[in-house]
C-alpha cells in the first residue's frame, strides 16, 4: 500500500478487486474458463514456466480445449 493518499489507493485497490470479479462471472456466463496470471508471477523464468505447466494442465483437464486446432 502505497504511503500517500492512502484512502484514494485503498478505494482504487478494492475497486479492482470488485472489477475483476464482474469480469470474471460475466465471462463464465459466457461459456469462458477463466485462468488468471497476475503480472509478478512472469518475473522471472522459472515463475514463468510455473505458470505455463499449471496453463497446460488447466487445459489438459478440458479435452474439448486441448484437441481444438
Amino acid at each position: 500500500m502505497p504511503k500517500s493518499n492512502m484512502a484514494f489507493w485503498q478505494a482504487k485497490f478494492e475497486r479492482n478487486v470488485q472489477r475483476d470479479a464482474e469480469v470474471r462471472r460475466a465471462l463464465k456466463r459466457l461459456g469462458w474458463r477463466v485462468f488468471v496470471v497476475w503480472e509478478c508471477e512472469l518475473s522471472s523464468t522459472e515463475k514463468s514456466e510455473r505458470v505455463g505447466r499449471r496453463l497446460a494442465e488447466r487445459i489438459r483437464q478440458y479435452p474439448a480445449i486441448a484437441n481444438s486446432k
